[in-house]
């Protein structure tokens, strides 16, 4: 009740002394551990929301002393796992490992901010030892499997109004993937949300911050080796950045180093002969993460950022299969709102034909009974693409930049 009382007065310094009081209780309860836990943790994600969404970068000290004093009752927490066996132990700790990722992504939407970002990697990193702890480990977290298979074990009816406590991931689905999701009971939507989001900061953070990259050391680079070579681990770990990208709670420097790690899991050890034989995303998913990526294009304050983001872009679609590339392009196409932007797209296709019909005489030259005059299998899909953008099928002019459109701002260094 003291926790959603609303606080005018003393703001944070009140709440952090309430949290501090609840850190020491938590430790003293000697029964229904999870049931405690279960009452504590949505007032106390509740009134941390509130009053972050409060702060800004003037009184970011006491979003910090905030964070501790939640980390504190995490600590707490760690200690009652510490005392249970089996299931019981199990599901307290996949309670706190999800607890540790909500904190973790409130930190995230705060450091838009820069000394509450420059302030925050400590309190990060005893949150990410809190995860370890709790049996999360980085490869897990860059695949989002570790936060599947916490959320499994509270996937009961009776929790669904306990797992809305950890919904912050639902801003991200709300920008970008609620057309992807099917109407699901809320405790899979929050899964599937949660999954692609939460994991990802922590991963992006380890990248960030030296402390946490130390700390992570070898099992954070194996970890990042097992994605590059595994082509569905690649892809699960790609469809998670498309929450980050494309959210407008995080700063330009975590999804700067969100695509710094992406360009990393993305290399070309993913052959397409591999590609077209293995199970992938659907279509959908490929083109929610292409969009999140050209929001980054269009939108980032400097030129660096943005040719990051083209390179993102080009490296993405370089390893989706042969057979669904096209298709992923026609339909950039099809939502592009800037003509330089759709300039650019065509040339990404322009390239791919090239491509297509190097393999096509490459394979002629090896087989001499092909008939060498078949067209490459794209042909027939450019031409009608091309047609579409000559002739829209709303009517009107084509929507293609000539000589005399000025450049948007943006879209500069692809014409450098």
């Amino acid at each position: 009740q003291a926790l959603d009382t609303p606080v005018a007065l003393n703001g944070s310094a009140y709440l952090v002394i309430l949290l501090d009081g609840l850190a020491s209780t938590l430790i003293l309860i000697q029964r229904r551990h999870i049931e405690q836990v279960k009452v504590v943790l949505p007032a106390i994600l509740r009134v941390m929301h509130a009053n972050l969404s409060e702060c800004d970068e003037e009184h970011g000290m006491s979003a910090v002393d905030l964070f501790s004093a939640a980390l504190r009752i995490g600590n707490a927490i760690q200690e009652m796992c510490k005392t249970m066996v089996n299931h019981r132990k199990e599901e307290l700790c996949s309670i706190l490992g999800l607890y540790a990722l909500q904190n973790i992504a409130l930190v995230s939407s705060e450091s838009k901010h820069q000394n509450i970002q420059s302030t925050c990697g400590s309190v990060v990193l005893q949150y990410s030892k809190l995860l370890m702890f709790c049996g999360f480990t980085y490869l897990g977290l860059l695949t989002g499997n570790d936060v599947t298979s916490a959320t499994t074990k509270l996937s009961k009816e009776e929790d669904d109004n306990f797992l809305d406590c950890f919904s912050f991931a639902m801003d991200g689905a709300s920008l970008v993937g609620l057309k992807i999701f099917p109407i699901t009971p809320l405790s899979l939507l929050f899964r599937s949300c949660l999954v692609t989001f939460l994991s990802s900061l922590t991963v992006v953070w380890t990248s960030m911050h030296d402390d946490m990259s130390k700390y992570a050391g070898a099992e954070f680079e194996s970890a990042l080796k097992e994605v590059q070579d595994n082509c569905i681990r690649k892809w699960e770990a790609i469809n998670m950045f498309r929450y980050v990208l494309s959210s407008v709670n995080y700063s330009w420097a975590i999804k700067s180093h969100s695509l710094d790690l992406l360009l990393t899991l993305v290399d070309d050890k993913c052959s397409e002969e591999t590609n077209d034989h293995v199970d992938f995303p659907c279509s959908t998913q490929i083109f929610a993460i292409l969009k999140a990526i050209e929001r980054v294009m269009i939108a980032a304050p400097d030129t660096l950022m943005r040719k990051k983001a083209f390179s993102a872009l080009k490296r993405v679609i370089s390893v989706v299969p042969s057979t669904q590339r096209f298709d992923i392009l026609q339909a950039l196409i099809e939502n592009s709102m800037f003509p330089s932007l759709t300039a650019i797209l065509l040339d990404l296709v322009k390239n791919e034909v090239l491509r297509e019909s190097r393999r096509a005489d490459q394979v002629n030259g090896s087989d001499r009974s092909q008939d060498s005059g078949e067209s490459p299998p794209w042909a027939s899909q450019v031409l009608e693409l091309v047609e579409l953008i000559l002739r829209p099928p709303e009517g009107g002019p084509p929507c293609l930049r000539d000589h005399s459109e000025e450049v948007p701002f943006p879209f500069v260094p692809y014409y450098v």
